[in-house]
């Protein structure tokens, strides 16, 4: 073979080695950036979530604290889901100093927007934001746990159109009313020292870790029993329990 052959040949296997050089670094890069584009934008569409639910929150306290009849809420579905899904319960139990117990249950449907890397829940006042590394609390509930007092305003979230989720991509207006005369509120006070409460706080969730964290925060002793959170406070001097039922409807 000549030398120019041999020259020629060398030139080939060159330039395919440099040419599957550049194919492979061309695809990594590819492979790796996209991935990381994917993993930004799935971050973004979570935190744009929560803006929108902290937003949702406010207009849910001005039905609570100052009695609104409705608010609405705009809510950016992005290759997600917002729904409707079973009800968290809360079960409350005051014994006063005779022995006298009065019960009280809430079911409260929470909202939440899903996708496949994470989730925000707003419940009962509260937003817990969960992904693949666990579950915080991004927005405290109203509840108050302590000896001085028990403050448990109810935030009784409930479908109420036909449509429970909703999915896609698009912008979806949640309506919150809240129904006429559907507003009680349940009130215990003691006058002496000797004539306190024992009050008993149930919450049966899918995320009993994150509600032990969010009604421990105070003085309540909290205890997880598979689903439910049970806290106990001996000695209240006053219970203040409010139950605001709130419709929801997904347009």
């Amino acid at each position: 073979m000549s030398r120019e052959s041999d020259r020629a040949v060398s030139d080939t296997l060159g330039f395919v080695f440099i040419f599957a050089l550049v194919l492979s670094i061309v695809g990594l890069t590819f492979t790796l950036g996209y991935g990381g584009l994917q993993d930004t934008r799935d971050f973004e569409r979570l935190n744009n979530a929560e803006r929108a639910f902290d937003v949702m929150g406010d207009n849910f306290d001005d039905m609570v604290r100052r009695g609104a009849p409705s608010r609405a809420t705009e809510v950016k579905v992005a290759d997600a889901q917002l729904r409707m899904v079973e009800p968290t319960r809360v079960n409350v139990s005051v014994t006063n100093a005779s022995g006298a117990t009065d019960s009280y249950r809430f079911d409260v449907e929470p909202i939440v927007y899903e996708t496949a890397d994470g989730r925000i829940v707003y419940v009962n006042g509260a937003i817990f934001r969960e992904d693949a590394g666990g579950a915080v609390v991004v927005r405290h509930s109203e509840f108050i746990l302590n000896q001085s007092r028990v403050l448990l305003p109810v935030v009784t979230t409930r479908q109420g159109g036909e449509t429970a989720s909703v999915g896609g991509t698009t912008t979806v207006l949640v309506r919150a009313r809240r129904p006429g005369g559907q507003r009680e509120s349940f009130r215990v006070e003691t006058a002496r020292p000797d004539a306190q409460a024992d009050v008993m706080v149930n919450v049966t969730s899918p995320r009993p870790a994150v509600w032990k964290r969010e009604l421990g925060r105070s003085d309540a002793s909290c205890t997880i029993y598979g689903d439910t959170v049970s806290c106990r406070l001996t000695g209240v001097e006053r219970v203040y329990i409010q139950e605001t039922l709130v419709d929801i409807t997904f347009e």
